[in-house]
């Protein structure tokens, strides 16, 4: 696939300095059972490439396994370590910037197992020494309101993410966002955010990828998590219009990716003609 639209010198230069990928998933690779054009290619082309590549999600709710039989299920080949969900990211900084080792876990089995693999224990209302929310798709009222208790009594509260919303083939469903809200209209207050677009992903990514953040380049569909995760840590942030964001809205942002593309294809075009990966 060749890019029909000329980039900027300083733009062309910037992507001709990428030596690894962090891409986000839903929305950007796939939209439910339907690869988004390109992508396939893009994928193969990374892997033949050599050069390191991650994929990121904020939905804490999927185990690593699960992503990586669904990429593959759609042509796209990763390895386990190749996955790295905002719950995995999230237990792994709790573990290694605090001492809290008990979190109180708002969310599905996938995040508690995450807690786990970290060196965690997802521990009951009454043996709590802090509050973990994710996108909790198992939700139930009496899980919210001992949250809501817990934090309430001043105990550490951390979100894997606040996506307002997660793109579904029938439309946009409530994310983790949306019990944010229901906690902070309870108590007040708001979670420390730990995943996209907060330093803590991003550095969580760069870190198993050996890259820094420069040479690394962000390929997502959202603008308030991927695009600003790339803008403010200084990767190359290529927003892809697959997903959520329309041209018209990321015309309007404050938020400024470096590229905007179409689809995943026109990105391999780009990189191609720099270089970066092999036609």
């Amino acid at each position: 696939m060749v890019a029909q639209d000329p980039l900027p010198a300083y733009t062309r230069a910037r992507l001709g300095q990428v030596r690894g990928f962090l891409f986000d998933m839903d929305g950007t690779l796939y939209v439910g059972a339907r690869a988004m054009e390109g992508a396939v290619e893009l994928m193969a082309a990374i892997r033949a490439s050599g050069l390191p590549c991650l994929v990121l999600t904020n939905n804490s709710s999927k185990s690593r396994t699960i992503y990586r039989d669904r990429l593959a299920g759609l042509g796209m080949e990763v390895a386990l370590d190749q996955v790295l969900t905002s719950g995995e990211a999230s237990a792994q900084w709790l573990a290694h910037h605090t001492t809290l080792r008990r979190p109180f876990v708002l969310g599905t089995e996938a995040l508690a197992e995450a807690c786990e693999r970290a060196g965690l224990t997802p521990a009951p209302y009454d043996d709590a020494d802090s509050v973990l929310l994710g996108y909790d798709t198992s939700l139930t009222y009496a899980k919210l309101a001992d949250a809501c208790l817990l934090v309430a009594r001043g105990l550490p509260y951390y979100a894997t993410h606040a996506d307002r919303t997660c793109i579904d083939p029938r439309g946009l469903l409530p994310d983790a966002g949306g019990l944010i809200a229901a906690v902070e209209v309870t108590t007040g207050k708001r979670p420390i955010l730990l995943g996209k677009p907060e330093k803590s992903m991003c550095d969580a990514g760069l870190k198993r990828l050996g890259t820094t953040a420069r040479e690394t380049l962000m390929l997502g569909d959202q603008l308030d998590t991927d695009m600003t995760l790339g803008v403010r840590h200084g990767l190359v942030a290529v927003l892809t219009l697959t997903g959520e964001v329309s041209a018209t809205q990321a015309a309007a942002s404050d938020v400024r990716p470096d590229v905007v593309v179409p689809h995943p294809g026109v990105l391999l075009g780009y990189l191609r003609a720099e270089g970066v990966l092999p036609s």
